[in-house]
């Protein structure tokens, strides 16, 4: 079924965006100024803009508001360009020909915190925590500002991508205010196994757009610092998923196999100091009392054993052997034993089991009574 969409434009003309004008069914590279770098040359955010030839909803989707966490990014290149990197081939996954709406693709909206491998703008804050930023603030507010009113006010809907930070990874998830029901409409249509219930830091984006109206959800997959096939291949299947249910796009939608949505979930953290030595994955699924990780001396004798204060499934890992007391070593979301052994078994027939050919999803809402909000932990 589509979904109907109360702001399109009443004519489908032609797409301004600052000074360029992007004809139905074209596309267009852009950029928004941010001002001036210490040499007084421009500053600039790089745009990619679609327009396709028949009316319909603007989807926006960001990366790399933290300059380290490039998956994002490789995940727009890969949506536009497809595999072999370039355009006007058959692998191609976008047709503004065939394309119904808008779509607006920022790869990199943190361009010289990502020149510097850093998540931080220049000016040493965090951009996620300023939104809507400041058209006179400091430099990380006027970033915010004029991504909000240039690229976020003007979308039906936003998509924003990220990476776990690089002591940790992420298995694919996505993370929403499920109490909002079109948000949660629309992480269920993007098609990851796992979504996580979170309203959002203040002054995040998905926080100031959801509360603007915009339904708005992001992609948490992997980790910074690289681009990772696994993490690409998520990312733009469920950015064409999210399509698909609103019109833009003529594909299949790739369901999920099963599906968890999460309110509250475990974190289990090092009881000593040491090296961390994992004998789990991203992904694996884990029963209560079982040893997850060993802590030992640099010499290697064992000092601790970790193991696992719940039963579920691994959402999120340290990737760092080096680790203090307090320190986070595995993410679990709690599941029912006969849930997880159902997810052991369709995970263990994926190969035979295509995403398109899931005909149906089991989804379960789970909560740990003596677990973490996202809200509470959240970087």
């Amino acid at each position: 079924m589509k979904w109907s969409i109360s702001n399109f434009m009443a004519e489908w003309g032609e797409f301004t965006f600052g000074d360029e004008k992007i004809a139905p069914g074209s596309s267009c590279q852009t950029s928004i100024e941010v001002g001036s770098d210490p040499l007084g040359q421009s500053s600039e955010m790089p745009v990619h803009i679609i327009r396709g030839a028949r009316e319909g909803p603007t989807l926006a989707v960001t990366a790399a508001i933290h300059g380290d966490e490039l998956n994002g990014t490789g995940i727009i290149h890969h949506l536009i360009y497809g595999a072999d990197h370039e355009a006007g081939t058959k692998d191609d996954h976008i047709d503004a020909k065939t394309m119904s709406g808008t779509l607006i693709l920022v790869p990199v909206v943190n361009v010289e915190g990502m020149l510097l491998q850093q998540r931080h703008s220049t000016d040493g804050r965090d951009i996620n925590r300023l939104f809507p930023g400041k058209p006179d603030g400091n430099h990380s507010q006027r970033l915010a500002h004029a991504l909000f009113e240039q690229v976020v006010k003007r979308a039906d809907y936003l998509i924003d991508l990220h990476t776990a930070p690089y002591t940790r990874m992420n298995v694919p998830h996505v993370r929403a205010d499920l109490d909002k029901k079109s948000c949660k409409r629309l992480a269920r249509a993007f098609g990851t196994e796992v979504i996580l219930h979170s309203v959002g830091p203040d002054g995040s984006i998905r926080r100031e757009a959801s509360d603007g109206g915009i339904p708005t959800i992001l992609l948490e997959s992997g980790t910074s610092h690289r681009f990772e096939p696994e993490s690409l291949e998520c990312g733009v299947r469920g950015i064409l998923n999210v399509m698909a249910k609103l019109g833009m796009v003529e594909k299949p939608y790739q369901r999920p196999r099963w599906r968890l949505l999460v309110r509250r979930f475990r974190w289990v953290r090092s009881a000593a100091g040491g090296l961390l030595h994992s004998l789990i994955e991203g992904g694996a699924s884990v029963k209560k009392g079982e040893v997850i990780a060993h802590i030992t001396d640099p010499f290697g004798s064992s000092v601790e054993r970790v193991t696992s204060p719940v039963t579920g499934y691994v959402i999120g890992l340290a990737t760092t052997p080096l680790v203090r007391p307090g320190d986070p070593i595995a993410n679990i979301v709690i599941v029912r034993e006969k849930k997880l052994q159902e997810i052991i078994e369709k995970d263990t027939a994926a190969g035979r089991r295509p995403r398109e050919h899931v005909e149906a999803v089991e989804e379960e809402e789970v909560e740990d009574d003596a677990g973490s909000t996202l809200d509470e932990t959240e970087n």
